[in-house]
């Protein structure tokens, strides 16, 4: 894979990662939207039921007045006409002497009882044209017609059938002003919906019914909940892969910088000492070489020296490999840390020597007896004290000191008057391949291996490393390890 282009890739991924979460966006309003469509509609069909059903409410109410009002009219009215039949019958006069004729009586009841039911439809002719004109002229305030109805629980009633479970405030408006007919907390200013009462009475002044819902926004978000949530949660996966498609972008990167400054660093590692010995092989040839048995050992030596060279970068990339692995066997015995120190510092003495610098030791620890791996633990000290050495070009002076920061532990610090490190470096200075940089240039020779090697085995044996770094003043790394 290519990655010239990776700005130009990740650009084009952030322009289509904006670009859907603006459509989410969109598409979270409107649904928005439309819930809020719906509820209006469906509020405003509530309301037109509460309407309906005040208006029949009233109608009846007037109609069992009306009818209670000639109740008692009505008996009085009945008893009337039976005390006639039996006044006309015949023989009830006062001579009691005329004969009872069965025809004569039925005549009576028939002549009577239509006169009552005449009476009756007059009665109702004229109920019904009371009704008409009250319809037309109605003086009663809006709290008297209105009386008896639970408007709050009609309200509720209607909305619910709905499905609308929500606070809400209402009022009633007669002639343009508020009346005593509201709820507690309505408030004109947030009136939303409105509909018309009483609406058969076109003689009197309009009454209106406002209603409003407090917590209207959160009940929209409600009815849209899985909606939203869905849509805050593809908005997330899309940012998640996002993210992950870049970091894996940005790691192959890495990788291949990585891959391509290690095998060049390899190459020149292995080239150098490859043709020293191609040279020296070649020198050795020469009769004279063959003759003088201490230019001969001299060069032998330095194909053996080459040779160790060669054979500690492979080492190197063998254990770490070991490691990733989790090969790596550990032969644990218990041992004195401070000579195993001087074993390290004796192993890398020629080189300091041959770069005229100076090495001290200090012991203050109260124990330095450890139990590890004493190989890999001496490495450790030795790839210290290399990293020392390639970062002081210019005032080489090292000083190993052993202490006890705590019971029951001895700590190693190895300190350098080098280049020191930034706190950047610092952070990714144990990162696997990465080494510190003046500029753009790789000056110091090196895989960037070793000290990610230390803090592997460090780490083997639960002990714990640190850095400390300044500037232009030199570094400090500090190996703590638990006493046995």
């Amino acid at each position: 894979m290519k990655f010239k282009n990776i700005k130009f890739i990740i650009s084009l991924n952030s322009i289509a990662l904006f670009g859907v979460i603006i459509i989410q966006v969109l598409w979270m309003n409107a649904a928005l939207k439309l819930s809020e469509t719906n509820l209006d509609r469906d509020v405003n069909e509530a309301l037109n039921r509460v309407a309906e059903k005040i208006d029949n409410s009233e109608k009846f109410r007037k109609i069992i007045q009306k009818l209670n009002l000639q109740k008692s009219t009505d008996e009085n009215e009945l008893v009337e006409s039976i005390d006639e039949v039996f006044e006309n019958m015949p023989g009830t006069g006062q001579s009691g002497s005329e004969q009872l004729d069965k025809t004569d009586i039925a005549q009576s009841f028939n002549k009577s009882l239509k006169k009552f039911y005449q009476r009756r439809i007059q009665v109702v002719d004229s109920l019904v044209k009371e009704l008409m004109m009250t319809d037309f002229f109605t003086f009663q305030s809006i709290d008297e017609r209105l009386e008896g109805i639970n408007l709050d629980s009609l309200i509720k009633s209607e909305l619910a059938f709905k499905n609308i479970n929500t606070p809400f405030e209402y009022g009633i408006y007669e002639k343009q002003q508020l009346t005593k007919i509201r709820s507690k907390n309505f408030d004109p200013a947030r009136v939303e919906y409105k509909t018309m009462l009483l609406r058969y009475d076109v003689m009197s002044p309009p009454v209106w019914l406002f209603l409003y819902f407090p917590k209207k926004k959160s009940f929209l978000y409600k009815s849209v909940f899985w909606l939203i949530a869905l849509t805050f949660f593809l908005i997330l996966i899309i940012i998640i892969t996002f993210y992950i498609t870049v970091d894996q972008m940005l790691t192959q990167k890495e990788i291949s910088r990585i891959k391509s400054d290690f095998i060049n660093n390899m190459t020149h590692e292995f080239k150098t000492p490859i043709a020293t010995i191609g040279l020296t092989t070649d020198l050795m040839s020469n009769p004279k070489v063959i003759s003088d048995p201490e230019r001969l050992m001299k060069y032998v030596n330095k194909i053996k020296e080459e040779n160790k060279r060669m054979n500690q970068q492979v080492e190197i990339v063998l254990r770490l490999a070991q490691l990733d692995r989790k090969q790596l066997q550990l032969k644990l015995e218990n041992f004195d840390l401070l000579e195993v120190t001087e074993e390290a510092i004796h192993h890398m003495k020629y080189i300091i020597e041959s770069k005229n610098g100076i090495i001290r030791l200090i012991n203050n620890a109260s124990n330095t007896r450890i139990f590890g791996d004493k190989e890999h633990i001496k490495n450790v000290i030795i790839n210290l004290l290399d990293n020392a050495i390639k970062y002081s070009p210019e005032i080489l002076d090292i000083q190993i000191e052993l202490f006890t920061p705590k019971p029951n532990e001895v700590s190693i610090a190895v300190k350098d008057k080098g280049i020191g490190m930034t706190p950047e470096v610092q952070k990714r200075v144990f990162d696997r391949f990465y080494r510190q940089t003046t500029g753009n240039i790789h000056d110091v020779k090196g895989h960037g291996l070793g000290l990610s090697y230390v803090q592997e085995i460090v780490k083997l044996h639960n002990g714990d490393i640190k850095v400390k770094s300044e500037l232009n003043k030199g570094s400090i790394f500090t190996v703590t390890f638990k006493n046995n």
